[in-house]
């Protein structure tokens, strides 16, 4: 709290503005955190996101039946969470796209998201059984996330698939460390997070910046001693 004052004083000072003071502490301080901590969403994704969408939507209105357009319109419906709106356009593409292991997941996926936990379940694992490799594994942890709060050993049952195709998952280790602390195991929680903390700092830079969000959180459990 200190330093925040005297950064903030010493900004007041050069500047002489206390409203831009302000300012600069906010923008250095969302930069220090999108570079080592990541614990604040990007200010520029949703902006991509947004430009992207209406770019698949004019395409799609010159030519409705450009049915890539549309699962990758889904996809990004997926990404900014709209899962009625991708749940619409993947339940619309044709029989032969439908039948595949990447949509039939997509598909599962929203339906979890909905609510609709089981119904959603059952196709995600109907889309491991077509591709037991399925995105390097993602769909266990989606799994494991969505059945969690109801019935967490199969969550863990999940994870441990999923960690047995994506090993490196700084994501894995650190939603493992939270089902071990739900069933009262706090040193394997422990080990988890710490585990967690490992791999990130083996990981190649790219991968950092996927990860460092879940390494953050680990770290943060591990001061507060799991709370």
């Amino acid at each position: 709290m200190i330093a925040k004052y005297l950064l903030f004083s010493l900004l007041w000072m050069l500047t002489g503005n206390p409203i831009v003071a302000i300012i600069l502490v906010l923008v250095l301080y969302y930069v220090i955190d999108r570079r080592y901590f990541g614990m604040l969403p990007s200010v520029v994704k949703p902006f991509r996101q947004q430009m992207r969408t209406s770019n698949l939507k004019r395409v799609l209105n010159a030519n409705p039946h450009d049915m890539p357009a549309q699962y990758e319109l889904a996809q990004l419906y997926i990404e900014r969470r709209k899962f009625a709106d991708a749940l619409t356009l993947l339940e619309a593409l044709p029989g032969s796209m439908q039948d595949t292991a990447d949509v039939v997941y997509d598909t599962g996926l929203c339906h979890m998201a909905l609510g609709r936990i089981e119904m959603g379940e059952q196709r995600v694992l109907d889309a491991l059984k077509m591709d037991g490799r399925l995105r390097y594994g993602e769909p266990y942890l989606k799994l494991a996330t969505a059945v969690a709060a109801s019935h967490p050993k199969r969550a863990m049952e999940y994870l441990r698939e999923f960690q047995t195709l994506n090993f490196s998952s700084c994501e894995g280790y650190y939603r493992m460390g939270e089902l071990h602390k739900k069933f009262g195991n706090t040193s394997a929680a422990v080990q988890a997070w710490e585990q967690c903390i490992q791999t990130y700092r083996v990981l190649p830079k790219f991968r950092k910046r996927v990860e460092r969000h879940w390494v953050s959180l680990a770290r943060i459990k591990l001061l507060t001693g799991g709370r």
